[in-house]
């Protein structure tokens, strides 16, 4: 049964059903308030208790993105796409989000120059909201999660860059030149344990067991703990690292840093390889270097593993990866050496 009744703050409209909530709700004008009880008696009639209690209405993106955060143990790369998301839907109802604006909000972003792939992530972080308020919080979106509605990016072909002959070789001189302490140790580290640039950055003294050969990695991108096995030459390269006193092994804070001394480095590297080959009168690769990431190394690194003889589930402890299907992506074998196994 509905109730109007004027108050001083306007007319108040109240729906009182057995076995439903009592709902109520202030107009300015009477025939408003007339209108909204009837619509809600409608959906109560139907048994659509959800879209007459419209709790979806009644609370921001920025007020479920906060107590998402407030749930769970976020990485800062996650904390920072869920700002992002918020900054633009965070005054919004979750009801008031549609398809439209989020797919608007996903050109945008491809028009700011970021990667397909990036773009997917930051989708990822604001499905997750609405995630989380259907599945945690017990919240009805009458129209769905509008991030799963749209279209993502196409994503660019797998890259199945590894190191090419020689690379290493250049690589690690030109590190150990380097102003920035721990530029080689962290190429070799990288290489010998296919942990993550954040992951080895994380890295603390006070987790590694030199005489057990492990490393323990509290928080990883998959938000599991991992203890990686550490080779000899891992356990060599860390040896030779002065112990900061802050227990950290490396002292980059951020990738922006850590970027400009990778650069510097294969820029050593690639003059000592074009030296070398103007005094041995050969011409030089041009594909040299060309276009190496440092994360590439983990593809060097996951592949190699796979060719020391490895099982799935070894691999699959030492990366990380939770499914076949990602760590496929990051693994290329060299057909050369499956061909030397096929006899």
């Amino acid at each position: 049964m509905a109730y109007i009744e004027q108050r001083k703050s306007g007319w108040m409209a109240q729906v009182r059903r057995k076995g439903a909530p009592t709902l109520s709700r202030t107009f300015d004008l009477k025939i408003d308030a007339e209108a909204w009880a009837r619509e809600v008696e409608r959906d109560l009639q139907r048994g659509n208790i959800a879209a007459a209690v419209n709790e979806a209405g009644k609370i921001t993106f920025k007020e479920v993105a906060d107590r998402l955060k407030g749930a769970r143990t976020l990485d800062p790369t996650q904390a920072q796409r869920l700002r992002v998301a918020s900054e633009i839907f965070g005054a919004y109802f979750l009801s008031a989000i549609r398809s439209v604006d989020v797919a608007t909000w996903r050109d945008t972003l491809l028009a700011d120059g970021l990667s397909s792939q990036t773009v997917v992530h930051h989708l990822n972080a604001l499905s997750s909201v609405f995630t989380f308020a259907e599945k945690e919080l017990s919240i009805p979106l009458p129209s769905g999660n509008p991030a799963r509605a749209i279209r993502k990016p196409a994503l660019p072909k797998a890259r199945d860059r590894r190191l090419r002959p020689g690379e290493l070789e250049y690589l690690l001189p030109a590190a150990a030149e380097s102003r920035a302490v721990g530029m080689r140790q962290i190429i070799i580290l990288a290489i010998e344990t296919s942990m993550r640039l954040g992951e080895l950055f994380s890295l603390e003294w006070s987790r590694i067991d030199l005489s057990r050969r492990i490393a323990h990695l509290p928080e990883t991108k998959n938000g599991e703990s991992r203890t990686v096995a550490l080779s000899s030459k891992a356990v060599e390269a860390l040896r030779s690292l002065p112990r900061r006193l802050d227990g950290h092994v490396f002292g980059w804070k951020s990738k922006d840093s850590f970027e400009k001394a990778w650069q510097r480095t294969k820029a050593r590297a690639l003059s000592s390889y074009e030296t070398d080959c103007g005094k041995a009168n050969q011409k030089p690769d041009p594909a040299f270097l060309t276009n190496l990431r440092f994360h590439d190394l983990r593809h060097e690194a996951t592949s190699c593993l796979f060719e020391k003889g490895l099982g799935i589930m070894e691999v699959a402890s030492m990366t990380g990866h939770k499914t076949l299907a990602m760590l496929r992506r990051y693994t290329h074998i060299e057909a050369e050496k499956l061909a030397a196994k096929l006899g």
